[in-house]
């Protein structure tokens, strides 16, 4: 969404054991995606210079799991930096109740200071798949302190794994020589519906003007 619409970001991936946005996106950002651990010392004073330097509109970070305990100090101090930073923390929900409690640890330790997006993962299922989720009282803290919900469309395993295998991003996927016309096809409905989507969270996540590309487009960009 931030390359599609000409939005300045600096990315870094903290996940050194899944480093996914490393592997499909630092030949198409701008800089290339940055490789640091999320707790090492002087992550935060790194963050800071790149903020105050570079002046982004959006900072992205790929954060590994449970970092939970480690992010309040890094809260305070972009906070005390004074850099007009607002911190949006997407958690995404699988079916199983560990993603429930990653998420309840995260509020516990973050409260109000950040904003908070829960992505529910359609690849588990609908709503069914999220009952333990949305009967939960975390779910209801997380309501309370302002968060937005929303759906990561399912993608059919063959369609991902083509993708995955050949590192690409999903919109690269659509044109690469490597996919086939039943991929392109599914990818070319599935990128709008999911940029559908993101844009509910535009204000959280920095793309409020942004607009779904028509699957039409996809042949032209």
């Amino acid at each position: 969404m931030y390359l599609a619409h000409n939005i300045q970001v600096v990315a870094y991936d903290c996940d050194f054991n899944n480093p996914q946005l490393w592997r499909h996106y630092n030949s198409c950002v701008p800089g290339g995606v940055r490789t640091i651990k999320f707790n090492q010392w002087g992550f935060s004073e790194i963050l800071k210079k790149d903020l105050s330097t570079l002046n982004p509109v959006v900072a992205l970070m790929d954060l590994p799991s449970g970092v939970g305990e480690y992010f309040q100090d890094f809260v305070q101090d972009t906070k005390l930096a004074s850099l007009g930073y607002r911190i949006t923390m997407a958690s995404v929900l699988g079916r199983s109740k560990d993603s429930i409690i990653q998420l309840k640890r995260l509020i516990e330790t973050c409260g109000n200071q950040v904003d908070y997006v829960v992505v529910k993962n359609l690849y588990w299922g609908e709503e069914e798949a999220f009952i333990k989720y949305n009967e939960s009282k975390t779910r209801q803290s997380a309501l309370e302190l302002g968060a937005i919900e929303l759906k990561f469309m399912r993608i059919v395993d063959w369609v991902y794994e083509a993708i995955d295998a050949h590192d690409l991003t999903f919109t690269a996927a659509v044109t690469h020589e490597t996919s086939n016309p039943t991929t392109k096809a599914r990818l070319s409905t599935w990128i709008p519906q999911q940029e559908s989507e993101l844009i509910k969270v535009g204000n959280f996540l920095g793309f409020e003007s942004a607009k779904p590309r028509d699957r039409n487009n996809f042949r032209k960009t």
